[in-house]
């Protein structure tokens, strides 16, 4: 949940440009050349022609091809075809830009609306299978904060800069849309649903970059922010007298969000109830090598932060996948399972969700995060299908890949995943949140008690919550 102004969108325009784009245009530049020389070349030696006859037979081969092209695209079919595609990737471009342009508080309502609408949903939420059915009292959204933080400037050539984007300033936009969803939810939202009880929990994950914090107060620290140490004790430090999860629970549903007032100083323990890290914006889990990204003293920083988590039962989400805002190239690698391991090695029991199941064209990623969850040694080890469900088809891919794996290995790994949306980056490729999740309520490639085991039991277990 966030607006126009917390991402680094300057980074995305330069990853797709210096990483997708420029690349891609560049093999196709090297192969077209290659191609075209290769039938220069042919002509001239089997037709016995002279370079010149050539190279006017190779223009008019070109020429014509382009001809060919041209009257294609003006075929209706072809045309309305085109059009379709290129109307639907804008449609949905304009879509996520609306959605982060308005009012987080709106937003919350209008994701209920279009949820009650689509679902029929009035009291609670029931998902309907071959004629059977489960209710649920209500949907319980975790909006991941990111620490965007400091941005390292020096990779733009601009005449101005994104230095920095304080984590604060996104925290409390968060927690006003959040405040304003429950205190004023019934005079926003659609008349038919205004006497209902909020479809929604929310319980927000806060978004940590240890290399944008000092580990304790000293006279060079980063003025926007306080000290790790500080910042986990504040929100986190109540946690510790919660020894089962439904203490968690109930201390978490029992905070008053009318108390906040626009401040991060009026934030309480429990207004979060987790912790977000995103390795592409410079987070390393295990930063064993100096140099290299690392700057000095992140070891001990990341080791307080995941024994901090250890002691007082705090859940973390971690990024997962090649994808997403890379601010640096020497941060690709850190999104590594691989690189997940060498913690879970030192804390096995760590709370931790790799997100996205290392990425939908990453085999060698998901196959790794199944081996560390079928060594048995990690137990609170778990991943989620966020963005991957934006693919209808997702579902069926996802069985055959599981289904590889022998029985009591399927059963393992069914009981360590989690569903996930992404909302809202994934409305590039998905018209709503609903038509996300319609995505997953009519699949069939699940079973109705593999749904809940994705979508409630499994995520109750990480949470912490049951």
């Amino acid at each position: 949940m966030m607006n126009l102004s917390h991402p680094n969108l300057s980074a995305i325009i330069r990853r797709i440009y210096f990483e997708v784009l420029r690349p891609q245009l560049l093999v196709i530049l090297l192969w077209g050349v290659f191609i075209l020389t290769g039938l220069w070349l042919g002509i001239v030696v089997l037709a016995g022609q002279t370079f010149i006859e050539a190279f006017a037979t190779l223009a008019l081969w070109i020429a014509m091809a382009l001809v060919v092209v041209f009257v294609v695209c003006l075929l209706p079919g072809v045309r309305k075809k085109m059009l379709s595609v290129l109307q639907n990737k804008l449609g949905n471009v304009m879509n996520l830009l609306a959605i982060m342009e308005t009012d987080i508080g709106d937003c919350l309502i209008q994701m209920e609306e279009e949820l009650r609408n689509r679902f029929s949903l009035h009291d609670g939420c029931t998902v309907v299978m071959n004629g059977r059915k489960v209710e649920y009292e209500r949907m319980v959204l975790t909006p991941l904060i990111m620490d965007f933080g400091l941005k390292g400037d020096g990779l733009s050539s601009s005449v101005y800069k994104v230095r920095w984007k304080p984590v604060v300033a996104q925290v409390e936009d968060l927690f006003l849309g959040i405040r304003d969803y429950y205190c004023h939810r019934e005079k926003w939202i659609a008349s038919a649903y205004a006497h209902t009880s909020p479809l929604f929990r929310i319980y927000p994950f806060m978004g940590i970059n240890t290399r944008n914090y000092s580990m304790r107060m000293h006279s060079g620290r980063n003025p926007r922010s306080m000290p790790l140490e500080d910042l986990l004790e504040k929100n986190f430090a109540a946690f510790h007298q919660d020894t089962t999860p439904q203490m968690r629970r109930a201390r978490l549903e029992a905070v008053d969000w009318s108390d906040f007032d626009g401040s991060i100083a009026s934030i309480t323990p429990y207004h979060f109830m987790g912790i977000k890290v995103y390795p592409p914006l410079g987070f390393n889990p295990w930063p064993v090598e100096e140099g290299a990204g690392n700057p000095e003293g992140e070891m001990e920083k990341v080791r307080y932060l995941y024994e901090f988590c250890i002691a007082h039962t705090i859940p973390i989400t971690a990024h997962c996948s090649p994808g997403g805002f890379l601010v640096d190239s020497r941060y690709s690698a850190f999104s590594d399972p691989s690189r997940w391991e060498l913690v879970l090695r030192e804390y096995p029991g760590l709370r931790l969700n790799l997100a996205h199941f290392g990425g939908a064209d990453s085999k060698a990623w998901q196959r790794k995060i199944v081996e560390l969850i079928l060594s048995g040694k990690y137990p609170n080890l778990y991943t989620d299908i966020s963005y991957q469900g934006v693919d209808r088809k997702f579902y069926e891919k996802l069985k055959v890949f599981i289904d590889s794996y022998g029985e009591q290995e399927r059963r393992v790994i069914m009981e360590h995943v989690i569903y996930g949306t992404d909302f809202m980056i994934n409305l590039q490729d998905v018209k709503s949140y609903g038509a996300y999740m319609g995505h997953f309520f009519e699949t069939e490639a699940f079973s109705l008690e593999e749904k809940d085991m994705l979508a409630h039991t499994n995520t109750e277990r990480f949470l912490y919550l049951g």
